[in-house]
């Protein structure tokens, strides 16, 4: 993936609030963190927005992408990010076995739309471009697809992140490992 094309290309404002005109705060954030003036603050914040239920859950599989992205770059800090992925990791796990995810029934539509969603964001070439019709189905999918896709895309990066937990910096190797065990023994909640 191309950061910079997807960050200029990705329909930002389309993943607004009633609370937040949209979700350029979230950009900048990434954009701070990709240029190295990043504080610890913005990578918090950053994380705090995309595993919120509240307003950004839709959008939180994109920004997992954009943060797995942010691991192959130079300047920011692993692991502040990767100890944020982790609280990504644990939130769309829970939610993956919350009541809500046990009642959810799948149905052929429900599928059909979740295998167009996961193609474009586990194409490693799409650049950020959506058109309305994808943007709908995007709007229309149901939370449960949102947190299997995250977990799905951490299940599919686990080498990655293992990798990470050979750097050289003791911190960054430090939350690669727990991370990487997060996702190979994910914690099981007693869910009622």
């Amino acid at each position: 993936m191309v950061l910079h094309t997807f960050l200029e290309n990705f329909p930002w404002r389309r993943f607004g609030t009633p609370y937040e005109t949209h979700a350029k705060g979230v950009q900048q954030n990434i954009l701070n963190i990709l240029a190295g003036s990043a504080v610890e603050k913005d990578y918090e914040r950053l994380i705090d927005s995309l595993e919120s239920q509240a307003w950004l859950v839709k959008l939180s599989p994109w920004g997992l992408k954009v943060c797995l992205a942010l691991l192959a770059e130079e300047k920011p800090n692993k692991a502040w990010l990767l100890k944020g992925m982790r609280t990504l990791f644990e939130a769309a796990n829970y939610s993956a076995q919350s009541p809500q995810a046990q009642a959810f029934k799948e149905t052929k539509g429900k599928a059909l739309k979740y295998g167009i969603f996961k193609a474009k964001l586990f194409d490693p070439a799409f650049d950020g471009r959506m058109d309305d019709e994808f943007l709908k189905i995007t709007k229309t999918l149901d939370r449960h697809y949102l947190h299997v896709s995250v977990l799905e895309l951490f299940a599919t990066n686990r080498d990655l992140i293992a990798g990470l937990a050979a750097s050289a910096d003791a911190e960054t190797a430090k939350q690669a490992a727990r991370l990487a065990e997060a996702i190979a023994r994910p914690k099981q909640y007693p869910c009622s």
